[in-house]
């Protein structure tokens, strides 16, 4: 994240308005708590919660990274123990001059997709994880084009670049866009554990997805506004959350 970062900082030196980040960030949050929400199968599911920290703040405890002897923030991420999502306004300010407000509703919403897969105890290897991520993060952005102002294309943009800047345990672009397409209910695929393992083997009879394999997952020239194949939170993971077991610690 740091060298992803560092790259962004270099392309796009132009520096975001300090005094919109805050706004962005509680806008971003209160639609994307509201959608898990209004889920009936997670509505009684703490959702996580969301604290801004910049980065180089020095931080301690909370059972993430080297909590114990204290670590530096340097981006966004999740963290399972105390179901809390860290927000890097310094590294938003960067994606938001490169995708505008889009960076933020995918990065806030692909972190609610982790504390979701905490949640339910959901453990995957690389880069199955991170897409089922995004498949999820897909889900909980699939209307939020108005309330939020953001566009799927710019979504898609902001997801595709983050992997071809060299974070390949995140998937390539084709993929990070196929999966987030998924959860938007745009492609007729969910984010279940046999479903991402197809896509990371390649093995998708999808004219759409064979495009974006040519194209390093760019939206561009699709049709991206249309969702045919919509699914709530539980068709989408092949899971019956209302039965499933949860920790105590995510219910009310």
């Amino acid at each position: 994240m740091k060298l992803l970062l560092a790259i962004f900082i270099l392309i796009f030196p132009y520096e975001a308005k300090a005094s919109n980040i805050p706004d962005l960030i509680e806008k971003t949050t209160v639609y994307l708590i509201k959608t898990w929400n209004d889920d009936e199968n997670l509505k009684n599911w703490f959702p996580p919660q969301v604290i801004t920290v910049p980065s180089g703040t020095r931080l301690f405890g909370g059972g993430c990274k080297g909590s114990n002897e204290g670590f530096d923030v340097a981006g966004s991420y999740y963290c399972p123990p105390d179901h809390t999502i860290v927000l890097d306004p310094v590294q938003l300010k960067t994606f938001i001059k490169a995708f505008g407000n889009s960076s933020v509703a995918y990065v806030v919403a692909h972190e609610f997709a982790h504390a979701l897969q905490n949640a339910l105890e959901i453990r995957l290897q690389d880069p199955n994880h991170e897409l089922q991520a995004d498949c999820l993060a897909g889900y909980f952005i699939q209307k939020g084009n108005k309330e939020l102002g953001v566009t799927r294309e710019n979504i898609l943009e902001m997801s595709s670049v983050a992997y071809s800047i060299g974070d390949k345990t995140h998937g390539t672009g084709a993929q990070r866009t196929y999966a987030l397409l998924s959860g938007m209910g745009r492609v007729d695929a969910d984010c279940s554990y046999a479903s991402i393992e197809k896509l990371v083997k390649g093995d998708i009879d999808d004219p759409l997805y064979k495009a974006f394999t040519r194209t390093r997952g760019s939206g561009k020239s699709v049709d991206l506004e249309s969702s045919p194949y919509k699914k709530d939170a539980s068709d989408l993971l092949g899971i019956n959350l209302k039965t499933s077991k949860v920790d105590t610690r995510f219910r009310f």
